[in-house]
């Protein structure tokens, strides 16, 4: 591995680990987590785009979806390219439960990326 691998999959882990912080601090896991943010900043998706987005195994997706569903915070509606997909989309308190978590932590995004000139 060369410099610059090692220093973007450290640079990878300290953001991971921010993020896990970040669950943590809202008493949720780091799937939940990332599950509301995929959902909150791309809108309706389904679990197939966000374990391909965002890296997460599909057990793990599914067990979230179907948490979040119990809670009624989302519904699953059939995806019309292919009725094998659900979509995955908020119900009203769903969004107000994914904001009061995910929009704090976009603030402390956009202000690292101007701190790194982004």
């Amino acid at each position: 591995m060369n410099h610059f691998s090692n220093n973007f999959y450290s640079a990878q882990a300290k953001g991971n680990a921010l993020y896990a912080q970040w669950a943590s601090k809202y008493k949720i896991g780091y799937p939940e987590l990332i599950v509301l943010y995929a959902l909150d900043t791309m809108g309706n998706l389904t679990q197939k785009e966000i374990r391909e987005g965002f890296g997460l195994l599909k057990q793990t997706v599914n067990t979230v979806i179907c948490d979040l569903k119990k809670r009624g915070f989302v519904t699953l509606e059939a995806c019309k390219e292919d009725k094998r997909e659900k979509l995955v989309a908020f119900t009203e308190s769903g969004k107000l439960y994914a904001h009061q978590i995910i929009e704090p932590l976009l603030n402390v995004e956009e202000r690292v990326y101007k701190k790194i000139g982004y």
